[in-house]
């Protein structure tokens, strides 16, 4: 997923224009986690765009931008409610994946990149969340994973921190059975030990995809800061 992070009019334009999970059957290596980009693997593994949340034509709050490299993007204004059920975008369950998101924030407040919630909007069973660390000059990239059905609260699963800065980076999360791999501007930045569970991670009937939030209850979109 592209993303990119801008003050305009004391608003924070969100542009994206693509949200990346993609389901792997294998244990991905470092040299086709760096080709992701390209056709061959995407062809041979299960793609999902979560940019499908956001609907033609617009809704208020998001317009068409030029993105990274001149591609076309998504303006999205924080007052923006970008949301789909889960069922149009992803399938019911998710086991080893990888979530590609590029950003590029002009405000250090940071929130949900994007978020899959359960059915009463309580609880982040699949998300992104930036947050700033104390010192200020890092952001901390958390990754949540979590069984709606044995939690209450949202889970994190692994937390790596990256630079904090205006310029585009690019995160892999390499979502394994007992590890998280990530990497950074494509090079492996680290690894932690996990222990997934469930396994298999089921989604809820009603759950919700939100892009830039994590809906009406649990929030943390975007904002500008003053």
């Amino acid at each position: 997923m592209f993303f990119l992070l801008h003050k305009v009019e004391n608003h924070v334009w969100l542009y994206g224009t693509v949200v990346t999970l993609i389901c792997i059957a294998h244990r991905v290596t470092s040299s086709e986690l760096n080709i992701f980009g390209g056709q061959g693997i995407r062809d041979a593994l299960a793609e999902r765009d979560l940019m499908g949340a956001i609907q033609i034509p617009l809704q208020n709050g998001v317009k068409f931008v030029d993105g990274l490299d001149g591609f076309p993007a998504f303006g999205v204004t924080s007052e923006a409610d970008l949301k789909s059920p889960f069922k149009l975008i992803l399938s019911d369950h998710l086991q080893d994946f990888a979530i590609i998101a590029t950003v590029r924030p002009q405000s250090s407040s940071g929130g949900w990149v994007f978020s899959v919630v359960n059915s009463l909007d309580t609880v982040v069973q699949l998300g992104l969340l930036l947050e700033p660390t104390a010192a200020g000059d890092q952001w901390n990239a958390t990754l949540y994973y979590t069984d709606a059905k044995r939690e209450r609260d949202s889970q994190p699963l692994a937390s790596f921190q990256v630079p904090y800065g205006k310029s585009w980076m690019k995160m892999i999360f390499k979502v394994l059975p007992d590890q998280v791999v990530f990497y950074y501007n494509c090079l492996e930045a680290g690894s932690v030990p996990v222990k997934k569970e469930p396994r298999k991670l089921v989604f809820d009937s009603a759950s919700t995809v939100y892009i830039g939030q994590a809906g009406p209850i649990l929030k943390r979109k975007f904002e500008v800061q003053h």
